[in-house]
C-alpha cells in the first residue's frame, strides 16, 4: 500500500469537497436574488462540481477521473441535503466544512483504490 497517495487523495477529496460545497452556495445564492431558481440556473449549479474538479486537476496535475466522482458526490449527499434542510441562516463556513468532511468521506475509496494499485 502506497500511504503517501493515500494521503495525498484524501487531502485532495477534502479540498475538492469544500471548494465544491463554497462555490456552490456562492453561486447559488447569486442566481437565487429573485427567489426563484430557472432551469438554467440549475444547469449552471450543476457543473459546479465538475469545474471544481477540473480545476484542481490542472492545479495539482491529479487525474480528473478521481476527482469527478468525489465532488459530485460530495455534492449530491452532504452539500444539497444541508442546503435544502436549511433555514437559509447559516454561516458560509458551516457549509464549507460540510463539504469537507463529505470529501474526506468520498475520497477515502478512491484513495484506497489508488494507493493499492500504486505498490
Amino acid at each position: 500500500m502506497n500511504w503517501r497517495r493515500v494521503i495525498d487523495i484524501v487531502s485532495l477529496g477534502g479540498l475538492a469537497g469544500a471548494a465544491t460545497s463554497a462555490t456552490f452556495i456562492l453561486v447559488h445564492e447569486i442566481l437565487t436574488r429573485d427567489s426563484s431558481l430557472d432551469l438554467w440556473e440549475f444547469g449552471v449549479t450543476l457543473s459546479v462540481p465538475s469545474l471544481i474538479a477540473v480545476v484542481i486537476a490542472i492545479v495539482t496535475k491529479t487525474r480528473f477521473v478521481i476527482l469527478l466522482p468525489i465532488t459530485y458526490l460530495t455534492f449530491f449527499i452532504p452539500t444539497l441535503g444541508a442546503v435544502f434542510g436549511s433555514s437559509g441562516s447559516e454561516p458560509f463556513w458551516q457549509f464549507a466544512m460540510l463539504g469537507l468532511l463529505g470529501g474526506l468521506v468520498w475520497s477515502l475509496p478512491f484513495a484506497l483504490w489508488v494507493g493499492r494499485l500504486a505498490r
